[in-house]
């Protein structure tokens, strides 16, 4: 099939953001998301004659390569993801905060973040999908080769042990 550079700008522009969001809540640092979301769409710009629309959305087929590439990313070095800052990913703007609004910002990324960590890899995995993606259950299935209804159950018990997490702390 293949793209023309024009096609293609218009997809880089709408999903970008999403896969950025998503890679970045995987990798330690945001030069190296950068990096691997700039792979993402170069491998699916040159390979973009591999892409059929028939076989699944285009954004499934992103989020897949980019997938793959933060899975590569971490079995060349040997590496487990390190922890990422929020506030990166969901783009909250600390220059026009108060102090004290990005303390409390501070404090609800680290509780988050130690409840996410209780979670699976896996239900972490789809959690960043759905709500760092912003994917639908049926494209995270796509990507993970999964039953949509198992994603969704998988959503929906991680989405219940985060908020006993949650509520065992003392959430600002």
């Amino acid at each position: 099939m293949g793209f023309t550079p024009l096609d293609f700008a218009a997809l880089f522009d709408t999903h970008y953001a999403r896969l950025y969001a998503y890679i970045r809540s995987q990798v330690a640092d945001r030069e190296t998301a950068e990096d691997l979301t700039a792979a993402a769409f170069e491998r699916a710009f040159s390979h973009g004659d591999k892409y059929d629309p028939a076989k699944g959305a285009f954004a499934t087929w992103l989020f897949r390569i980019g997938r793959n590439l933060v899975l590569n990313h971490y079995a060349a070095a040997s590496r487990k993801p390190a922890p990422f800052q929020l506030d990166e990913v969901a783009e909250i703007s600390t220059g026009e905060t108060l102090p004290e609004q990005q303390l409390v910002y501070q404090e609800q990324n680290r509780v988050l973040l130690e409840a996410m960590a209780a979670l699976s890899e896996r239900d972490q995995e789809i959690v960043y999908l759905r709500f760092f993606g912003h994917l639908t259950n049926r494209k995270i299935a796509e990507i993970l080769d999964l039953n949509e209804k198992t994603v969704s159950v998988i959503i929906l018990r991680a989405l219940q042990k985060l908020k006993v997490q949650l509520e065992t702390q003392d959430f600002p």
